[in-house]
């Protein structure tokens, strides 16, 4: 089960929506995906799904890994 948050900072305009779409084929898929510009000229990706239970421990590698 995928829970919490997951970000990815550094993505360029480009990368946006390919991880956009990663993201949210995923299953479950997240509740919600924003992406923000960062100042630098790339963007921050922040994926949400629900709350993790207490006691929870999260792998890195539950969400798709592209990008950053």
């Amino acid at each position: 089960m995928i829970c919490g948050t997951q970000t990815r900072t550094g993505v360029t305009a480009a990368e946006v929506p390919q991880i956009t779409a990663l993201l949210n084929a995923v299953v479950p898929p997240p509740t919600s995906v924003t992406s923000t510009l960062d100042g630098t000229g790339t963007f921050t990706v922040v994926a949400t799904w629900p709350p993790c239970a207490a006691n929870t421990t999260v792998s890195a590698g539950t969400a798709p890994a592209s990008g950053n």
